[in-house]
């Protein structure tokens, strides 16, 4: 699973009672969850495009072999500050153009319009797999930010102003991880497609 998946479904899954003397303490940066909502490409997923991500998955694999230092379509490469200018430059402009022939290819041959097509389907899968692989239903958000903001008015070592921003900061947090959920379809598809999606992305 790529790095940006892994850390989003971390920061989703992990919220809990350490998270608010985080904020108080302006210790929580929302430029990250910025930047990986930008990075997060979803697209509406139909069952014909997910037979056909699993069916290309085997071979996009064997190619990933091929290039063991190279980084893949799910990996999104980290840009650095000189990079921000160039931010509608696709991170599938860093793979070698051999290795991004041969992907091409095989997205092509399975009917994708490209390899950022394939790209896409694959991070829109991989996103609502991660959700229902922790057992996390699309409602587990509202309760967790709603747990945060009791927690933050029944906090007695916090002042009252203290309260109130940290309060404000989980909103902020609660509506950035808000566009880091999976589309309610592509959950409810990949969720009926569970049996063919999850032998692949068990394949690790």
């Amino acid at each position: 699973m790529s790095r940006f998946l892994l850390l989003a479904a971390l920061l989703l899954f992990s919220l809990g009672a350490p998270l608010a003397p985080a904020l108080a303490a302006d210790e929580f940066d929302p430029a990250v969850l910025d930047k990986m909502a930008e990075e997060a490409h979803q697209v509406p997923l139909t069952e014909d495009m997910i037979n056909r991500f699993v069916a290309s998955y085997p071979e996009m694999r064997e190619i990933g072999a091929k290039f063991p230092a190279a980084q893949t379509p799910d990996e999104p490469s980290g840009k650095s500050d000189s990079d921000k200018g160039d931010s509608d430059k696709s991170d599938l402009d860093a793979l070698p153009p051999e290795k991004r022939e041969a992907m091409t290819a095989v997205a092509t041959k399975h009917g994708f319009k490209d390899l950022q097509e394939w790209s896409d389907v694959a991070q829109s899968v991989v996103m609502s797999y991660a959700y229902l692989r922790e057992g996390k239903g699309l409602d587990e958000l509202d309760k967790m930010m709603n747990q945060l903001v009791a927690q933050a008015e029944n906090d007695t070592k916090l002042t009252e102003e203290q309260k109130q921003k940290t309060i404000a900061q989980v909103r902020e947090l609660g509506a950035k991880l808000a566009k880091l959920q999976p589309l309610p379809q592509n959950y409810k598809l990949v969720e009926k497609m569970i049996g063919k999606v999850a032998p692949v992305m068990k394949v690790q």
